[in-house]
């Protein structure tokens, strides 16, 4: 081999390693750039209601990483309740994980509540390592000295089912702790059919006449949906298995929404992720 074709193929192999650093930091910078932006816009949309409600689809990794960012970012300046559509049975449980800092140890007792090791075809996507990635986040936030707390707020049982009263349930148990929490923010992550304001006129009949954040007019809270221009989500659809479903029929009309729309504002995110099921390798 000449002297010249060394010289050409190192030079080769170094402009590809470069290209290939060059394009790892354009997707690095890329994926802070959307959560940067989303969170600038919930922070402005959410003006200064106290009660914010944003809208899910259940499933994703997106979600619990902005929950996150707005729970530190609110921090900074006030207390912040992030209230989570978890049944309440799991709330003393998650509160110990926060008090005590969100340690791996307290985070892997959560791994193995009964609750959390349902599995992945029948879990609707409200459980997951994202979640408890998130749980951790508020235990570290408080252990640096934030005034931040949690709350598991689902008190659904199938009595509520029978007797039709599972969204004013769900109400009120917020609102027991909007007057339990006089100052600061208070974050929910719901399912965004219980983040609606107010029920759709072309609601299918099994529809909630009245859902859980309309119960909660009163208190002013702004409502968000979430979408994703493309992706996929974890969910339990009709009769199908639990499953990552595609995202591509959600709805994208992003912005402020009308006044007699279900929600106060759409944020539409490049793409949906489906979620790492609790105890996925790599986690």
């Amino acid at each position: 081999m000449r002297h010249t074709d060394v010289i050409t193929t190192a030079t080769l192999q170094l402009k590809w390693l470069v290209g290939g650093l060059l394009l790892l930091a354009a997707l690095t910078t890329a994926a802070a750039d959307w959560r940067r932006d989303a969170v600038d816009t919930l922070v402005r949309e959410s003006g200064d209601h106290r009660l914010v409600v944003l809208g899910e689809m259940h499933g994703t990794r997106e979600i619990p990483l902005l929950a996150g960012d707005l729970v530190e970012r609110w921090s900074t300046s006030g207390p912040v309740l992030l209230a989570l559509e978890i049944p309440a049975r799991e709330h003393p449980a998650l509160r110990e994980v926060v008090t005590g800092g969100g340690t791996e140890a307290l985070i892997d007792g959560l791994r193995q509540r009964p609750w959390w090791t349902l599995s992945p075809d029948q879990s609707d996507g409200r459980r997951s390592e994202d979640v408890l990635s998130l749980v951790q986040r508020i235990g570290a936030l408080r252990g640096e000295g934030r005034d931040v707390t949690i709350l598991a707020f689902d008190p659904r049982s199938q009595r509520c089912f029978e007797l039709d009263n599972c969204e004013a349930a769900m109400a009120h148990v917020l609102r027991r702790a909007y007057d339990a929490f006089p100052r600061g923010r208070i974050l929910v992550v719901t399912g965004n059919v219980h983040a609606m304001r107010k029920r759709p006129p072309n609601a299918p009949a099994l529809f909630p006449q009245m859902p859980m954040t309309a119960h909660l007019r009163d208190l002013v809270p702004v409502s968000i949906d979430i979408s994703a221009a493309r992706g996929a989500f974890w969910a339990c659809m009709d009769d199908d298995a639990c499953r990552a479903f595609p995202a591509d029929t959600l709805p994208r009309n992003a912005g402020r929404q009308r006044d007699d729309a279900p929600y106060d504002y759409r944020l539409v995110l490049p793409a949906f992720t489906p979620i790492r099921q609790v105890g996925e390798a790599g986690r």
